[in-house]
């Protein structure tokens, strides 16, 4: 190459980037346009942008801590109904923390307070069996007027003209019956202790979900405010787009886009503002409150809460699990009342035998026998065997004595053995069979319930290893999307950039904010869940800060 053609290239790209920095600068700059053509636009694109930038750092004050506030009504749309755009139905409003929560459900919650009955019904129940223990008293009176004659089966007749008065007291006791009684007292015994893990298992229940419906909230709160922020950001952005419309830097469909983009944030916003308020509805009700009442976050800051010792492992975790679920352990008590229940079937196929013991106190107008066959010295009669013809009879409304109402006694002690074989004893030998595949159903929930518990505890062991990665990398995402937008907005603004890319970035921005948010959200509902799994969640374990280790 000759040393004329070296100086003609050279020539050429020294005229190339004269030509591209004249067309640099002939580009409008948008400080420059504004401070000369139009001084009212400028004041109020540099209100909207600094408002944005300003409400922007008050959402995320870490990595893994967020601030919940409760936004200007100013920034929310105004809905149709005449309401306030925040509490919307409301009438009043409460603060509440997550500790108010899970104290309110113990209190108030339908779901404890149902399960507790049941507890209540069993226990009575249990007492009902061992009752049977104890003899059985019959007491009872008896008073009747008799008048007529009474034939009796030895060919005498005797008239019948007094009332007639009988007291019997009795006393029966159980000696033997097949076992039915104790068996039975056990298997009620049991059935009323796993009523008592399965309200411990409803309570478990109730304060997860509560502590769910909680973080929803707060995560409804924080949303709410992105969409405030991405409302800010349309707005921002459509005042550039509308300056340099005026300029000539753009067209009218960038306009139009950037109309679309704030179009479609207000949307977002609406509907952000109806699930917050539905979230709290949806809270009052779990914890049986007046739905009526807001409920306001009483903590601003919410940020990563770990709840499970981190250096605990899968199977540490699992043997945890174990030790603490009241499924597990109420299921073990319906196995044990099963198998009583058989035992209980069993017994009906034995004989009782009972005791028992009465008094009775009659009373009647009638006069004594033996008295009055002394009194009067009469032997005549005919006698056969035990029974006598003689003049003078035990009761009698018109002999020659003179009767009158006269109570004595009478007792009776003995033992009563019975074997009774309903359906020559196939009917009792069925409903043993049947007892025993009970028992059987119930062995196999049971390991239902443990399989059902070791996914539970891996699952969400698993949820807080990906909540957590995602609070990292959500992090980075919010960065790069907020350089992004800043990168954006500034080559929009000096007229090198179209608006489609400022639009996607601020569209990417406030979803990188909403997913930051999401993931904290989700980080502290996966510890609830752990806890849970676990058997150990407490109104303690929840609001502590120390995470449990065994």
């Amino acid at each position: 190459m000759t040393r004329k053609t070296i100086l003609l290239i050279a020539l050429c790209l020294s005229l190339s980037q004269t030509i591209l920095a004249q067309a640099v600068l002939a580009q409008p700059n948008l400080s420059q346009s504004t401070q000369g053509d139009d001084s009212t636009d400028a004041t109020i694109l540099d209100r909207i942008r600094l408002e944005s930038e300003e409400t922007t750092g008050t959402i995320f004050r870490g990595p893994d801590l967020v601030e919940v506030k409760a936004p200007l009504l100013k920034a929310l749309i105004q809905t149709q109904v005449p309401l306030s755009p925040y509490q919307l139905d409301a009438d009043s409003a409460r603060s509440i923390s997550l500790k108010d929560v899970a104290q309110a459900a113990l209190d108030g919650n339908l779901s404890i307070k149902i399960s507790n009955a049941d507890r209540e019904m069993g226990r009575w129940r249990f007492w009902s069996s061992m009752g049977q223990f104890l003899p059985e008293v019959i007491n009872g009176v008896s008073y009747q007027g008799i008048r007529g004659n009474y034939a009796s089966p030895f060919g005498q007749i005797a008239p019948a003209n007094s009332p007639y008065l009988v007291i019997p007291n009795s006393l029966n006791l159980y000696l033997f019956k097949g076992g039915t009684i104790l068996f039975g007292a056990l298997r009620a015994s049991h059935d009323y202790k796993a009523l008592n893990w399965s309200l411990k298992g409803t309570t478990n229940d109730v304060l997860f979900d509560v502590s769910k419906l909680y973080y929803q909230l707060v995560l409804n709160n924080v949303l709410l405010q992105i969409r405030i922020k991405g409302v800010e950001l349309g707005e921002s952005l459509l005042a550039r787009n509308n300056i340099l419309f005026e300029n000539g830097a753009n067209t009218k469909l960038d306009v139009l886009q950037a109309k679309t983009q704030l179009s479609r944030d207000r949307q977002n916003l609406i509907s952000q503002q109806i699930e917050r308020r539905q979230s709290a509805i949806s809270l009052a009700t779990a914890l049986n409150l007046d739905p009526s009442v807001d409920l306001l976050m009483k903590d601003q800051l919410v940020k990563k809460a770990r709840l499970v010792d981190s250096s605990l492992t899968i199977n540490d975790l699992v043997a945890i699990a174990i030790k603490n679920r009241p499924e597990l352990k109420k299921y073990e008590q319906l196995r044990l009342a099963a198998r009583d229940h058989v035992r209980v079937v069993r017994g009906r196929l034995l004989p009782t035998v009972q005791g028992m013991a009465t008094m009775a106190a009659t009373g009647a107008d009638a006069v004594n026998v033996q008295q009055a066959q002394a009194s009067s010295g009469s032997t005549s009669g005919v006698s056969a065997g035990s029974f006598s013809t003689s003049s003078v009879v035990p009761a009698s409304g018109g002999t020659s004595s003179n009767p009158k109402f006269t109570t004595v006694e009478i007792y009776q002690i003995g033992i009563n053995l019975q074997w009774a074989l309903p359906g020559m004893g196939t009917v009792d030998a069925a409903r043993v069979q049947e007892a025993k595949w009970e028992a059987r159903r119930v062995q196999l929930e049971g390991v239902e319930q443990l399989n059902k518990v070791y996914k539970e505890v891996r699952e969400a062991y698993l949820d807080g290893i990906k909540a957590e990665s995602l609070i990292q990398e959500t992090t980075d995402y919010v960065n790069s999307s907020r350089e992004q937008l800043s990168v954006a907005t500034t080559r929009l603004s000096e007229g090198v950039d179209t608006d489609l890319a400022a639009v996607i970035a601020q569209r990417d921005y406030v979803n990188a904010l909403a997913d930051k948010a999401n993931a904290i959200v989700s980080f502290n509902t996966a510890q609830v869940r752990l806890l849970r799994a676990l058997g150990r969640i407490t109104v303690d374990t929840l609001t502590s800060g120390v995470p449990i280790k065994d």
